[in-house]
């Protein structure tokens, strides 16, 4: 046997062993999306194949590529997971829903997410950029942009009652855990969320651009969206929660909520 017979042979067989691993990544790959509901992580494909993560990385790619050749070889649809970023915040919104912001560990909402904790770290820095953009992420969407105004008094406080009322209702489980631990919360939230981007703030701050332009009568702006603030709470959670009331429907109650308040303050 020439020394090109023994190279050649040597090739083949490295060749059949890539494509025997292969085979078997991409079986443990198929167990385990058909296993679990939650996104499996490298560590759990590489433990269950039986190689090592960079032998994965190296023949099949990272997670995208492995999850679309998948698909593409076994007819799979929906295998786009999560990113991690997005894992970990639904993770924190479920443990916090049940626990609070400040019981959860890291380790635990890693656990939950299904990574590692220094991917958490990685993405987030530590528990205080974790919960800072946990608060970004979960948050009503307000329609106070100037392009987003119409210009119509009535119709934009409908849709920003509307908008907070379906928000209430859509996460009444961390709506109702804040309220019974508001004074633990406090002194945190307020160092993560600066005042000016507090919903009491954007609010008072839109009422004052109506009162400037003539549509309301003059008022303490804050005062006002307290009030507003306080009708919108007790329709979308006291009411349901201490009464035992059905959810409103958003659009029929922000079209109430906005008669009554600017019944009471719209200039005549």
């Amino acid at each position: 046997m020439t020394r090109n017979d023994t190279v050649d042979r040597i090739s083949i067989m490295s060749s059949q062993n890539d494509l025997a691993v292969e085979k078997v990544v991409l079986r443990a790959a198929r167990e385990l999306v058909e296993a679990t509901a939650v996104p499996f992580t490298m560590d759990q494909l590489a433990a269950k194949a039986g190689v090592s993560r960079a032998t994965i990385y190296r023949q099949l790619g990272g997670k995208k590529a492995l999850l679309k050749r998948l698909a593409d070889e076994h007819g799979l649809d929906d295998l786009d997971q999560p990113d991690a970023p997005s894992r970990i915040l639904q993770a924190a919104r479920q443990l916090f829903a049940k626990e609070g912001i400040l019981t959860p560990t890291m380790e635990q909402i890693a656990a939950a997410a299904n990574v590692g904790v220094a991917t958490v770290y990685r993405h987030f820095g530590d528990k205080v950029g974790l919960v800072r953009a946990f608060l970004h992420a979960y948050h009503p969407q307000l329609p106070l942009q100037q392009a987003e105004l119409s210009g119509d008094l009535r119709q934009d406080l409908v849709r920003l009652i509307e908008t907070m009322v379906r928000f209430i209702v859509e996460n009444q489980d961390m709506a109702r855990l804040s309220f019974s631990n508001a004074r633990e919360w406090r002194d945190q939230l307020v160092n993560l969320r600066p005042f000016p981007e507090r919903t009491l703030s954007r609010v008072a701050t839109f009422l004052q651009g109506q009162i400037d332009a003539g549509l309301l009568r003059p008022c303490d702006p804050q005062q006002a969206a307290t009030a507003l603030l306080g009708m919108i709470l007790s329709f979308g959670l006291i009411m349901p929660t201490f009464y035992n009331l059905p959810n409103p429907e958003p659009q029929e109650t922000a079209v109430f909520i906005t008669n009554l308040f600017l019944d009471g303050l719209e200039k005549t």
